[in-house]
């Protein structure tokens, strides 16, 4: 999976989630990140147009962009797909029905998630009585069963292996280290999550690995780990890891510091001298938190001289944060 000689860096792990801002997994799909208002909005926006497109009413070049823009939805719009399938489904003269239901059963298809699938199959079809496209439905939920089957039987051979030796659970943190270096895929999910409930040094060092990692499935789901995992941290502990030799830590420690509001603002200006752009972003985020939506800088990319320039305004706050 990877080693602890690996190069770490700080990318993008969706096209918008950084390591400095980590979404947490989606709690119906932990494969998947959590996405916010405003991706929502955006995600159903897409699906409105597309449809108004597919029924006739969005001609000419904005339909061709309704649809360049469907297709490029990302697996995290599934459950506005969901929401959109069930609501054209319901439109005895519509064909959008069929090209989303093909939309999502190319998502699923590509999904290991036991949670997103069975989210998928209760939740296809709610509401739906009109029956021109009760075929489709029945297409889908068909196609949603052979792939549970197939993640499940691939899932039992791994839990087979797994099983003559040791549960996740009875792991030390050594060897839960260990086995995320050679597992991948659900496995290393396991492992990870259970390595999240322990602490110690090795469990910050672990989780900022997989943050950082080449696998994005496995980056998005360690950020949300390490980020919870600072939420386990006590107010001391967190300005302990403000040193970290991990930028993913470093970042993670100084977001729950902002999100506590802890009296640590000297401390998070110091870290706008800290190598990382991430890092220093993620102290700038902090403060503007702590001074209520102040902000000084510095932006991201900033030259040294802009980061000092910024470091002397946010200290001339923090000594009278009232003014």
């Amino acid at each position: 999976m990877f080693t602890p000689s690996l190069v770490l860096a700080l990318t993008l792990a969706t096209g918008q989630s950084t390591a400095n801002d980590p979404r947490p997994p989606h709690p119906f799909a932990p494969s998947l990140p959590q996405i916010t208002p405003k991706e929502e909005a955006k995600y159903e926006a897409i699906v409105d147009r597309f449809i108004q497109f597919d029924t006739g009413k969005l001609p000419g070049a904005a339909g061709k962009k309704a649809v360049e823009d469907f297709n490029q939805l990302p697996p995290e719009a599934i459950f506005v797909l969901i929401d959109g399938f069930n609501r054209t489904a319901n439109m005895e003269a519509s064909c959008p029905a069929v090209v989303i239901g093909k939309k999502i059963i190319k998502i699923l298809n590509a999904s290991d998630d036991l949670e997103l699938l069975t989210f998928a199959k209760d939740n296809l079809g709610a509401g739906v009585t009109a029956k021109r496209h009760l075929g489709m439905l029945k297409d889908v939920q068909f196609s949603i069963l052979l792939r549970k089957g197939t993640v499940q039987r691939r899932q039992a051979v791994a839990g087979a292996a797994g099983a003559r030796s040791k549960s996740t659970g009875s792991l030390s943190v050594g060897e839960l280290v260990k086995a995320a270096d050679t597992n991948k895929g659900a496995q290393l999910k396991s492992i990870l999550t259970e390595l999240e409930k322990r602490q110690g040094p090795q469990v910050f060092q672990t989780l900022a690995i997989a943050a950082a990692g080449q696998d994005k499935e496995i980056q998005v789901f360690g950020a949300g780990l390490l980020a919870k995992h600072a939420t386990r941290q006590s107010d001391a502990q967190l300005k302990e890891l403000l040193k970290h030799e991990r930028p993913e830590v470093r970042a993670a420690a100084a977001k729950e510091i902002g999100t506590r509001g802890l009296a640590l603002a000297n401390e998070l200006i110091d870290l706008f001298l800290d190598n990382e752009p991430a890092v220093q972003q993620a102290a700038r985020a902090a403060l503007r938190q702590l001074s209520r939506g102040l902000d000084f800088g510095p932006a991201p990319e900033a030259s040294l001289g802009e980061r000092e320039t910024a470091m002397r305004r946010w200290r001339a706050w923090a000594l009278d944060p009232t003014r």
